[in-house]
């Protein structure tokens, strides 16, 4: 594994580790985005098994984190008013980079078959709303950017988004644990290492198989829950250092909480999983979004652990419940949707990628590759 930095367009560098081309002339390129707080090192377990997948794995740093170029006033400023630019620029900016893969790391081109090469693009976390960008603003990737990447892009992988990277509402329940709100953790630094500890930790939900949403287990976490202690608990502090970034979150991911960045990220979800959607009045502000003619032969699939925490449970359950419903329509077929499968991993927290990183890549390699 090396660790790299790559110039795009506008001068932007972004940091990636890769864990280098396996010996074969047909591999897959895995490109993920990660989430909020922890940067691509907690992606080193996977490099270690890249290889046997005949996958090559290039995990990215996103801007404000470790080595890439940090957001300008005004694209933070763009942020916090909740303008849809800030997301135009992702979906510019993954396309960038991949194009970058093509021309300087001589990435092999997807086969005809769609079985080898390519690439698969994942993003875990809320870095998830990066590749569902690059599947829903149709406009931001300028025509020459288009044809030089379509041919590549296999497909893409949705890992545990949590309900904000979809722009979608909370389970209806009276009372949801909020790592950021516990009173036992007054100072942001604790608050901050409360919500590491909450979001990788194991929970056992009441009733997975149920559309109630008192199925899910929405409360503090307990000790050992499902006899497993969370990801974050067992790290070293050297390792805490090296995978996890308090500050970036701040200017880079928080503020998408906010209703109006809500409203386009939810809208954003929509154009990527669904044809031709029709957006109500509230998002007509929002640029062109995807059609049927945008990416239209890329794929997608949507993984969730069983013992995740309930914010990644319920938006695969409100997600597949949705796609559930639009595909079967008025005609019964599923001509209005993006090509989508959601699978659950069992055994799986937020953090399969690290606990269980060969289940993790298997389940990648089943649903996109071969």
């Amino acid at each position: 594994m090396t660790d790299n930095i790559c110039t795009l367009p506008d001068g932007i560098k972004i940091f990636y580790t890769d864990s280098g081309a396996p010996e074969t002339s047909d591999y897959t390129t895995l490109v993920i985005f990660h989430g909020t707080g922890f940067n691509a090192f907690n992606f080193n377990p996977l490099h270690a098994h890249a290889h046997s997948n005949n996958l090559r794995i290039i995990a990215c740093n996103r801007r404000e984190y470790h080595g890439s170029t940090p957001l300008t006033d005004d694209e933070v400023a763009e942020l916090n008013s909740g303008s849809p630019a800030f997301l135009t620029k992702k979906a510019l900016l993954v396309a960038q980079f991949l194009e970058y893969l093509i021309k300087q790391q001589s990435t092999p081109r997807l086969t005809d078959n769609r079985q080898n090469g390519g690439f698969v693009v994942m993003g875990w976390s809320f870095g998830a709303a990066y590749p569902i960008a690059l599947l829903a603003q149709s406009t931001a990737i300028p025509p020459e950017l288009y044809q030089t990447i379509e041919p590549y892009l296999r497909a893409v992988v949705v890992n545990e988004p949590p309900i904000e990277a979809l722009g979608l509402p909370p389970p209806p329940l009276p009372t949801l644990y909020n790592a950021f709100t516990d009173p036992e953790y007054p100072a942001f630094s604790a608050k901050f290492q409360n919500f590491q500890n909450w979001i990788s930790s194991y929970f056992e939900h009441p009733d997975l198989t149920s559309d109630d949403p008192a199925g899910l287990y929405v409360g503090k976490p307990l000790p050992e829950s499902c006899g497993k202690s969370s990801t974050f608990s067992r790290w070293s502090a050297e390792e805490k250092a090296r995978y996890c970034e308090a500050k970036a979150p701040m200017r880079a991911d928080l503020p998408v909480t906010a209703p109006a960045m809500q409203t386009h990220l939810n809208a954003q979800f929509k154009a990527a999983f669904f044809f031709n959607f029709n957006f109500s009045s509230s998002s007509s502000d929002l640029v062109s979004y995807a059609s049927s003619s945008h990416f239209p032969r890329t794929p997608i699939l949507y993984v969730c652990g069983t013992e995740t925490a309930y914010p990644m449970l319920w938006a695969y359950k409100t997600a597949s419940a949705m796609y559930a419903h639009a595909a079967a329509g008025e005609r019964g077929d599923t001509a209005s949707v993006r090509p989508t499968t959601f699978q659950l991993v069992e055994g799986g927290n937020h953090f399969m990628h690290y606990d269980m990183p060969d289940v993790l890549l298997r389940e990648v390699v089943a649903g996109c590759v071969s």
